[in-house]
């Protein structure tokens, strides 16, 4: 019979934090629940941590899938190998260094079944050094394809339970290891039809140093933020979707331009050529942006830095 739920964890070196995850996660209210865990060749103890954990909740032996990646992978493959056994009627993610209430996937498919979504999204919150905040963007409006492209809704797939049938319409899974929730999420979304906010915060992400994030150059994040992009892009041309939206795509693509300033100054006029001169007269694009731009366009880029605002 298939679970309620598939939560998809990948592992990689999170031996400090991973013995929380995991009980939070074996600890739900919820029984009826899949648990996909994708080991990236960890190199540390998280994976005796986490089956030292599972030995105090025997009930959830039976529910476990363990998936072993031959050589290290990355998030992008590891997550799409954790879909691909998920046998749930829906699917979530879960970072193995972040942690859940213990309601979470309870509330989350009580929610989907009895409004019959697609979707269903419940608020984050960060915790940084014990400090813990309820992250702003973590839901959006009634456009949330057209947030999630422009960066004003979070784009994690952790606080995201999706049905099955959402990712059997059709998903291509991006390659890079930075900002690829943003490329699932949103091919995601544009699959669904129907979707509900719990405004609850269910989903505690723990900011911390070492993470992909922090690990990777500004110049790294910027080339796969753009790969995610275009992916994006290519995904809505297929659905026919592309031109409703084409503002939120001028947009994402206006601003990642301005990120890319820190690549040398050929590589930069090549990110979206197409946006070198209308930038500049794009008003959705803050001002001190397209003056930084207009730096970097005239190689005289750090001048517009006496501009900014002490």
């Amino acid at each position: 019979m298939r679970p309620a739920v598939s939560v998809i964890v990948l592992v990689y070196g999170v031996e400090e934090y991973i013995e929380k995850c995991a009980r939070s996660l074996f600890g739900q209210t919820m029984e009826d629940l899949e648990f996909i865990i994708v080991d990236d060749c960890t190199p540390d103890r998280s994976m005796e941590i986490l089956y030292s954990v599972l030995e105090d909740y025997p009930r959830r032996k039976d529910q476990v899938k363990v998936i072993h990646n031959e050589v290290n992978r990355g998030q992008a493959y590891s997550r799409r190998v954790g879909v691909e056994a998920a046998t749930g009627e829906y699917i979530i993610h879960c970072d193995s260094d972040d942690w859940v209430d213990l309601d979470m996937y309870a509330k989350m498919y009580s929610k989907a079944r009895e409004c019959n979504l697609d979707l269903v999204i419940c608020q984050l919150a960060a915790v940084d050094h014990g400090h813990t905040d309820v992250i702003a963007c973590s839901i959006g409006s009634e456009d949330i394809l057209g947030d999630i492209i422009k960066g004003c809704m979070s784009p994690s797939l952790m606080n995201k339970l999706f049905s099955r049938m959402v990712y059997e319409k059709g998903v291509v899974y991006p390659r890079c290891n930075y900002s690829e929730d943003y490329a699932m999420t949103a091919q995601l979304v544009s699959n669904c039809t129907s979707f509900e906010y719990l405004y609850e915060p269910l989903y505690y992400y723990l900011a911390r140093e070492g993470s992909i994030s922090d690990i990777q150059t500004s110049i790294q994040k910027t080339l796969q933020i753009k790969e995610s992009l275009d992916l994006v892009i290519t995904s809505l041309e297929a659905r026919g979707l592309d031109m409703k939206y084409r503002d939120a795509i001028l947009y994402a693509k206006s601003l990642l331009k301005y990120s890319a300033i820190p690549l040398p100054r050929k590589d930069y006029l090549n990110v979206y050529p197409e946006l070198n001169v209308s930038i500049l007269f794009n008003k959705s694009v803050p001002f001190e942006k397209r003056l930084g731009h207009l730096t970097h366009l005239l190689g005289i880029h750090g001048v517009s830095k006496l501009f900014k605002k002490k």
